[in-house]
């Protein structure tokens, strides 16, 4: 796998990124914070997926902190409302 789809729940929803790495404990090393997905969860169509694919990529070790991943999923959602 080159990489794990992640949230960060906020309460009221949760920003979703896609972060490249070898192992998802690599992930939760880095980010404990964050829910990691071996798997998409079942709700999310193909075209989520593609979005967050296409718009909230971000690579483990240049990533230095949570604004990043939070940027990632901000991008998302500015791609879809425009």
């Amino acid at each position: 796998m080159d990489g794990f789809y992640v949230a960060y729940e906020y309460g009221s929803g949760a920003a979703w990124a896609f972060v490249k790495a070898d192992t998802a404990a690599a992930v939760t090393a880095e980010f404990p914070e964050l829910d990691v997905y071996d798997t998409p969860p079942e709700w999310m169509t193909v075209e989520d997926l593609h979005q967050v694919r296409e718009h909230a990529v971000v690579e483990l070790h240049a990533t230095p902190n949570l604004d990043h991943i939070l940027d990632a999923s901000r991008r998302m959602s500015l791609a879809a409302a425009s």
